[in-house]
């Protein structure tokens, strides 16, 4: 009875018990990134290149770049003819011709008097309308449009129509490849095109009448025409524009300065057309991700240039070119270079033929004749850094649930093998959205390679560097609800010794190899 008892008190004890869920804590060791950083993938392209064993900055850019489509362009044009009798004709015969007319069109170029073209792309649309009730046989003629020789000829035969209802035929030819003679009938004019209709009516039709109310029309619509060759007077409209251009990682610059080596900074101007060009650099300004705007000064900033015609054909074309040297003697360009600017704009004016048809209208442009602009500074990859700032943003998925296997703790290991010239420290910006919610701050900083040894093997210096980023516990409880993080690397180039800045050459295979882990401390429930 007694034990009977004592079975029923201790079942009963240890089911009023709360049993709280097993627990497990554990440490990870996670590797996060293994990579090495090398300027090598970027050799020979437009912004850096090697000589020796010195890497040279390069930063030429073309900035305006136009061609004959560009200059000479002629607009979506339609032309039409007509006959329609004055009276009534009756009794006419099959196969009798009863229109043969020629007849010129002018086009409406603006102050451009073309003499010839030759045809890159395009084409035109043909339409024929026949009021006649039997078939009506259409001959086009395009005296000035031929092709290796051939005069462009189009045959049609229009199904008998109505007035009310006139029969329409149409169709669409390339034009690509065919040259049009704008020089009119005694060669002396320019922007005319010729057409000639010629009207037969059906040789295996019937007599007929045509009345005065009966209208037969043709209409060619030229559409996209692009040229890769003219010859005629190419205006001189005034092409007044602001060109921007960027330079490439510095609009990752948030703040901090450089100082760079003497260095010269040069502006050209191309001219491949046979024509005068008249230029006009009018306003340079460089802008940094801060704001701060530095205008290029000089005596050559503002006043008009004058370019040559090209010299040569097809085969030999020889451009005329200018250009504009900036260096330390005859400008700021030191003080535009150095404000770190990943926005460049660029005012300037271009004027063809700036003292009108002085060519009795024989400028000539071809398909490879471009009027460019220019930009060019050449330096060694040499400079002082302070505080020079880098600053880029990364997406991160850190979601979790807590009450499950979750992150109680956590900590960046970084070890880095620097080859580089430039020490830096680095911070974590942690953010949801967009807003910062929590600063990291790096308890080392990454140092550089003047600081190690020298490598036997390949002939660099290299140092390494541990860093430990440990993220506060605060930071761990909101990693569920952060999506970016945004890093932030300080480069300084400071001596040790003196604690100034220095100027330093980046040599040729200098790279960062890094190796990240992420320590993991976790709490995992069932």
């Amino acid at each position: 009875m007694r034990l009977f008892i004592f079975l029923i008190v201790s079942t009963f004890f240890f089911s009023s018990c709360k049993k709280e869920a097993t627990r497990w804590h554990s440490d990870w060791l996670l590797p996060v990134l293994k990579d090495t950083l090398s300027l090598s993938n970027y050799y020979n392209d437009s912004t850096l290149s090697i000589t020796g064993s010195q890497i040279n900055i390069n930063l030429s850019r073309t900035l305006l770049d136009l061609g004959l489509s560009d200059l000479i362009e002629i607009p979506d044009t339609s032309i039409s003819q007509q006959y329609q009798a004055n009276f009534t004709v009756s009794n006419v015969s099959p196969g009798f011709t009863f229109v043969n007319s020629l007849k010129n069109h002018e086009l409406d170029l603006g102050d451009i008097q073309l003499k010839e073209v030759r045809v890159q792309s395009g084409q035109v649309e043909l339409k024929v309308y026949n009021p006649l009730n039997t078939a009506v046989l259409y001959q086009i003629e395009l005296p000035g449009v031929s092709q290796n020789g051939q005069v462009f000829v189009q045959n049609y035969t229009a199904a008998a129509g109505s007035v009310q209802n006139p029969t329409v035929a149409i169709e669409t030819i390339n034009l690509s490849g065919y040259d049009i003679d704008l020089s009119g009938q005694q060669g002396l004019e320019f922007n005319q095109i010729q057409s000639k209709l010629t009207l037969k009516t059906d040789p295996n039709g019937q007599t007929v009448t045509i009345y005065n109310n009966q209208i037969f029309k043709f209409e060619a619509a030229f559409k996209n025409l692009r040229f890769d060759y003219a010859k005629g007077y190419f205006g001189s409209t005034l092409i007044a524009n602001q060109q921007q251009f960027s330079l490439p990682y510095l609009d990752k610059i948030t703040s901090g300065s450089i100082a760079l080596p003497d260095l010269n900074l040069s502006l050209q101007v191309e001219n491949g057309f046979k024509m005068a060009v008249r230029a006009q650099i009018a306003q340079m300004v460089s802008t940094n991700t801060q704001g701060q705007a530095v205008e290029l000064t000089a005596p050559s900033i503002g006043p008009s240039m004058f370019l040559a015609a090209a010299m040569g054909t097809w085969n030999n074309l020889q451009p005329s070119s200018l250009t504009l040297q900036f260096d330390a003697n005859n400008s700021n360009v030191k003080d535009y270079l150095e404000n770190l600017g990943a926005y460049h704009n660029i005012t300037y004016q271009l004027q063809p033929n700036p003292w009108g048809n002085t060519s009795a209208g024989h400028d000539e442009a071809f398909a490879h004749s471009r009027l460019r602009l220019k930009v060019s500074a050449q330096m060694p990859m040499a400079l002082n850094a302070d505080g020079l700032t880098l600053q880029d943003t990364f997406d991160i998925d850190l979601s979790q649930d807590l009450n499950k296997s979750h992150i109680t703790g956590a900590t960046l290991l970084l070890d880095a093998t620097n080859a580089f010239p430039v020490a830096c420290d680095i911070v974590l910006y942690l953010m949801k959205d967009g807003q910062v919610a929590h600063t990291i701050i790096a308890d080392a900083q990454l140092a550089a390679s003047t600081l190690g040894q020298l490598d036997p093997l390949d002939g660099l210096l290299k140092k390494k560097s541990k860093i430990k980023i440990v993220l506060p516990p605060s930071v761990v409880a909101d990693l569920q609800d952060l999506n970016q993080v945004a890093v932030s690397a300080s480069f300084s180039t400071t001596d040790p010794q003196t604690g100034l800045a220095t100027q330093q050459a980046i040599q040729a295979n200098a790279f960062l190899a890094l190796q990240i882990q992420m320590q993991l401390q976790t709490q995992i429930r069932p």
